[in-house]
């Protein structure tokens, strides 16, 4: 069996919700997922713009007083009186009401076969490679097969059904409504939303050579094709294009467009033969012991497959579900981006996939006035405000509470990601055209919301640590019930590593630009005044800066970690001592109280940490938690092991998956500032692998290594390059090249 193709040996199985179990597919604007029944098929389809409910509030009303009695109170240590009176509570009470949106599925194609005996030898799975999912069976020595795959080229879903003998099924297409009812639709399918308009439309054929008009159709032969091609607008539809195109034939136009993403990068941890077991007998070695470095390679190309078959270079930004759900109201749907929307584009630009990021920047870029406007009228300031949780179209605060309604780094945070596309592309123009200038809306709102304390540095208030609470103020009485207490407080140590950031960036854009050349000099300022990190009396980096705030370890946000991980500011190297301090605070981390995200991204802080053991030992808790047999993750484990948040509800969160990707890939490579470092937290159970074209700003690397041998590696620069080569930590040398050169290097582990 292939690297590239997962298995399952059972079909999806979780009570009323298969799709949590489901082979998904996608092309970025549709998505598709198959349970992989054999007698009912339930074949869900999404799209990537279908959203409902929600509001956007309308004009924002000034509550700006309101921001400034906050502080008043926070300046008087009054933190009870600073959360009760918030924002989030003066919007309400002026009568904004706003609330975010939610996806949902266009509908569902039924499949109808009537099994005439027992089955035998039943798999289901996925060829990453080419996109294209498979569910095979035999009954009374007759082969069954079903092939789908989402087009990349034409954005249609195409169905192959094929037996050794005559077979008979039917099949239809029923439709979501507001009322949750199903319905079975005719040739053209539509879903009229609350105002009468046609929100959502879906054609199907059968046989290509004709289209089935009807409820159902009764198909009998031993191959038969269907076509589906689906709007989220109600546009007229049509397949007469594809008359007389063989399923080969699409899917060759297909795999033309998606697997040269899929082999951009490529990682290989074991053997091809160690490959074969299905994703179930991976789980279960897992959960008896430690995860397999096949595993660990599955996992990879299962989250990149996943965020390429989401991502289009068009659509929307990749959210929490991805292009795959089968209900009409999922638990935290949105873009959230005080961790999440961040944790699923980590991975992008080393993995070569720099296409999937301005899709991000242009949704932030196209609410850029309702953000400068939130920031006006809630906070006095200039530039821009970003709530954490954002839809389609809804840009404003629109979930009422503290611990959203009070942050302020999701700007900025999401500055880096657009930096970091400059760093890798070069795209000067994108730099001169949209980034830096929203990198300089976000800079704005810093600078007039920092203001200078009695001993000349900055002081940030309200300041959120996501969503944790000081442990000083934890048994405070405010009036939230929403499990954040306290979390308005000052001096948020993210607060100030995401502004140092951004100000750094920022000037190095005007440098390099042109653009703003009159402002540098007050963020320079600005810059200059902020604090030094703080350690707090166990030696940990302190998540608070404030000296009068203590901190709290069970908690599953690591905000405070950024100057190390997702930032590159402190390393071994520039400060030894502050960086064992951010060692100690992860250490102290309690493992009870983190979820299925929190594990990935602690084991991206390991691999910073240059601790590999720790890092995988990461991702084995994954496996043995909140993994299912599709490798979606659910946000907590729901069996009640012990190893992560029990609550009550089990949403699916795909941005571990896509965290996990990230981690795996910063075990092998990282790229800083001065040098390339190659293997840089590679656990003992990796003994041997390979990795091809992981890029960094300038070129790509490939590497090949034996830990019982050596480890070597290629350089290819795509632009002049004058950088240091580390190979596990020790230097493998200098190198000095010219754009289009290669450079080779070994060092014997």
């Amino acid at each position: 069996m292939s690297r590239h193709i997962y298995t399952l040996n059972r079909p999806a199985s979780w009570p009323h919700e298969e799709w949590r179990e489901a082979l998904p597919l996608g092309n970025g604007l549709t998505g598709v997922l198959i349970p992989g029944s054999i007698a009912a098929e339930h074949i869900t389809f999404n799209r990537h713009d279908l959203w409902h409910g929600g509001s956007d509030g309308g004009e924002i009303p000034d509550i700006t007083e309101t921001f400034r009695a906050m502080r008043d109170s926070l300046d008087r240590g009054d933190y009870a009186a600073a959360n009760q009176d918030n924002l989030m509570a003066a919007l309400r009470e002026k009568g904004y009401s706003s609330g975010p949106e939610v996806p949902y599925p266009l509908g569902w194609l039924n499949l109808t076969f009537t099994p005439e005996g027992m089955f035998r030898h039943y798999r289901r799975g996925v060829n990453m490679r080419t996109g294209e999912a498979f569910v095979e069976f035999e009954i009374d020595g007759c082969r069954y097969s079903r092939r789908m795959f989402v087009s990349r080229d034409s954005d249609i879903a195409v169905l192959r059904m094929t037996a050794d003998r005559a077979f008979t099924a039917s099949y239809d297409f029923s439709l979501y409504s507001e009322t949750g009812e199903a319905k079975v639709g005719e040739r053209f399918i539509r879903k009229v939303s609350k105002d009468g308009e046609s929100a959502a439309s879906m054609l199907f054929c059968g046989d290509i050579q004709s289209e089935v008009r009807g409820e159902s159709v009764e198909v009998t032969g031993r191959e038969y094709l269907v076509l589906i091609r689906a709007s989220s607008h109600g546009l007229p539809l049509s397949l007469d294009e594809f008359a007389g195109e063989s399923y080969g034939a699409l899917l060759e136009k297909h795999t033309a467009l998606h697997t040269p993403l899929y082999d951009a990068v490529t990682v290989e941890l074991a053997e091809d033969s160690a490959h074969d077991p299905s994703n179930e007998a991976m789980l279960d070695e897992a959960y008896d012991d430690e995860a397999s470095p096949a595993f660990f390679e599955r996992l990879w190309r299962f989250g990149r497959y996943l965020f390429i078959s989401a991502a289009s270079g068009c659509g929307n930004p990749v959210p929490l579900y991805g292009l795959w759900h089968g209900a009409d109201w999922l638990p935290w749907a949105q873009y959230v981006a005080n961790e999440n929307v961040q944790m699923t584009y980590w991975h992008a630009m080393a993995g070569g996939l720099s296409y999937a990021v301005p899709p991000l920047l242009r949704y932030y870029a196209s609410k850029v006035g309702k953000f400068r406007e939130c920031a006006r009228k809630m906070f006095g300031m200039r530039g821009i405000w970003i709530s954490a949780y954002t839809t389609p179209n809804v840009a404003g605060p629109c979930v009422p509470v503290a611990v959203i309604g009070n942050w302020i780094s999701c700007a900025g945070w999401l500055c880096r990601h657009f930096w970091e596309y400059y760093l890798y592309t070069g795209d000067e123009a994108l730099l001169k055209e949209e980034i830096l200038p929203f990198m300089r809306e976000a800079a704005l709102f810093w600078l007039d919301y920092a203001e200078e304390g009695e001993d000349g540095t900055l002081l940030l208030r309200p300041s959120v640590s996501p969503e944790n609470t000081s442990g000083s103020l934890l048994d405070l009485p405010t009036k939230s019930a929403t499990g954040h207490p306290c979390p308005a407080a000052k001096n948020a140590t993210m607060d100030f590593a995401v502004m140092k950031e951004l100000f750094t960036n920022l000037l190095e854009g005007i440098r390099i630009t042109g653009l703003y050349a009159d402002e540098a000099e007050a963020f320079r300022t600005a810059l200059g005044k902020i604090p030094a990190y703080r350690i707090n009396e166990d030696g940990a980096v302190k998540e608070w800066m404030d000296p009068t705030l203590s901190d709290n370890y069970a908690h599953r946000h690591l905000s405070h970690i950024y100057p190390v991980f997702p930032g590159g500011e402190v390393t071994a190297k520039s400060d030894p001592e502050l960086f064992e301090a951010f060692r100690k605070a992860v250490h102290l981390r309690e493992l009870g109280s983190q979820c299925n995200w929190s594990l990935t991204h602690m084991a991206a802080i390991y691999d910073r940490l240059g601790e590999g053991e720790a890092a995988a030992e990461c991702l084995d808790l994954l496996a043995k938690s909140v993994l299912l047999p599709s490798f979606f993750t659910v946000c907590n484990d729901w069996r009640h092991m012990g190893m992560t948040l029990d609550w009550k509800d089990v949403p699916i969160q795909l941005d571990a998956v896509f965290g996990a990707v990230n981690a795996v890939q910063e075990m092998l490579f990282r790229w800083e500032k001065t040098a390339l470092s190659v293997l840089p937290a590679l656990p003992k159970r990796l003994k041997s692998g390979a990795v091809r074209g992981m890029a960094f700003p300038g070129g790509t690397i490939d590497i090949r290594w034996d830990t019982e041998g050596a480890a070597a590696v290629t350089v290819h620069a795509a632009r002049a390059l004058d950088t240091d080569v580390l190979i596990a930590g020790k230097s493998a040398g200098h190198i000095r090249l010219e754009a289009g050169e290669d450079a080779a290097l070994t060092l014997r582990l």
